[in-house]
């Protein structure tokens, strides 16, 4: 589970801004709060704020970890520093996410200079349970060392971890969590105790999931042909109209000119991969990846005799056995497939963030599927972190003041994040009329002066 996510010269953040999911000391609806010996937190985060206040730039410093951390720097990084501030071109960009991970509360970040693509630092530790500081492995790359901290005890276990290190002392282009976890599967059968490192790059890897509006997206093992009927149902109940669901088949061709071919690629590759190791393994089970563009839903499947195909859904609405395709389908039933997803897929520890969740639904429908989330909550440790600008999750007290952030814009034009916990509201104040009243300042600033000098100079005809 996520804990804390601090960024700071990325985007439109300059100085250090956090995101902290430790829940407050507020009551209400606490059989939804995760707890354990010493740790509270929240299993969802509404982010509100104005347009162009770093809402989604949270959400793009979120993924930017995520790709260094499994593949190295993406695409187009260089300039992703706090531009506002051209001295901030040779700061180092700090990234450092608290996790609560294998029941130990961990901190991972980093530190790089993007205009150059250089890694500084890099640190691992774990907080004990009396609030120390044990480091798993900390990299300085200018000073070029790498040290093994007190939280392994084998010493075989040390001296492989040091040997690791010190090789990547120097690397500035790739993080030593990466490093260490290409191809080491073996390693990982002999030293256990190094598996902390596994399952560290494991929870950036498969237990994050992050999904702009526009995203094409992977996964979805909850639409089984077994789940159909389950799927229709909530479909309906939802109001889309939909009674019924169809797999059917279609060729290869068609699929390769909707989505990119790389990612077609990297379908295929995953899927004689997963059908290799399931033979291996003696599992009879055909393996398969669901995939969905915008208006397109697809799932890849590789059958006993290795032949690999595609099909997609189909939808039935109140005609008996007329079906449509996702593309005749409205944006909004689109959206909605995503989400059945994360609210449905039965799954444990995984965390979801959502930018933009109201794009193409209705306002009652945005507060509805928040709504069976948090329900859900109450039996599962999943967590959601949406952007929005649905005031009516505000407004219907659907959630926690710890379950809502804004962001803010200072007068430099950098982002702020604020928890509502830190506004204080008295008891009887109600948050969607201080979030109107301007108590909160968090709706955007209109310069109605000179909106009107404009209107009048064009009634005006000049």
């Amino acid at each position: 589970m996520l804990i804390r996510f601090a960024v700071s010269n990325f985007l439109s953040f300059d100085g250090k801004q956090e995101l902290s999911l430790e829940a407050g000391r507020a009551r209400r609806n606490s059989n939804r709060i995760y707890t354990n010996r010493r740790l509270r937190l929240v299993k969802g985060e509404a982010l509100f704020g104005a347009n162009g206040s770093g809402k989604s730039n949270l959400v793009k410093a979120m993924r930017f970890v995520q790709a260094v951390v499994r593949s190295g720097f993406p695409r187009g990084f260089s300039n992703s520093y706090y531009r506002i501030k051209d001295e901030n071109r040779v700061v180092p960009t700090e990234f450092e996410v608290e996790i609560l991970c294998e029941d130990k509360r961990l901190c991972y970040g980093f530190s790089t200079v993007l205009y150059t693509g250089s890694i500084e630092t890099e640190w691992l530790y774990e907080f004990t349970p009396s609030g120390l500081k044990k480091y798993i492995f900390s990299r300085d790359v200018e000073k070029e060392t790498f040290e093994v901290g007190e939280f392994f005890k084998g010493k075989d276990a040390i001296a492989k971890v040091k040997n690791y290190g010190e090789d990547s002392a120097n690397d500035h282009e790739n993080l030593f969590l990466t490093i260490i976890n290409r191809s080491k599967g073996k390693m990982y059968s002999e030293f256990p105790e190094l598996k902390i490192l596994q399952s560290v790059f494991e929870w950036f890897v498969s237990k994050l999931t992050i999904s702009f509006p526009e995203d094409i997206l992977k996964g979805y093992p909850y639409f089984r042909d077994s789940n159909l009927q389950e799927i229709a149902d909530i479909l309906n109940a939802l109001g889309t109209g939909i009674k019924n669901l169809r797999i059917v088949e279609i060729p290869q061709e068609i699929v390769k000119n909707k989505i990119p071919e790389e990612l077609y690629n990297d379908i295929i590759v995953d899927l004689e991969k997963t059908n290799a190791q399931m033979k291996k393994e003696g599992k009879e089970a055909t393996p398969s990846i669901m995939a969905r563009a915008i208006k397109e839903f697809y799932t890849f499947e590789i059958d006993e005799n290795d032949r690999v195909s595609v099909k997609t859904i189909e939808f039935e609405h109140e005609a008996p056995n007329v079906y449509f395709n996702l593309n005749e389908e409205s944006d909004g039933t689109a959206r909605l497939l995503d989400l059945i997803e994360i609210l449905f897929k039965v799954s444990n520890d995984s965390i979801y963030v959502i930018d933009e969740i109201d794009r193409c639904l209705h306002p009652a429908m945005t507060t509805k599927i928040i709504k069976l989330f948090l329900q859900m909550a109450e039996s599962r440790n999943t967590q959601l972190i949406i952007t929005t600008h649905e005031s009516r999750l505000l407004k219907d007290e659907i959630l926690r003041n710890d379950e809502i952030s804004f962001m803010l814009k200072s007068l430099s034009g950098s982002t702020i994040i604020k928890s509502l916990d830190t506004y204080q509201l008295r008891s009887d104040k109600k948050v969607y009329e201080a979030l109107f009243d301007g108590t909160l300042d968090a709706l955007p600033k209109f310069d109605n002066e000179k909106l009107q000098g404009i209107i009048d100079c064009n009634l005006n005809g000049n």
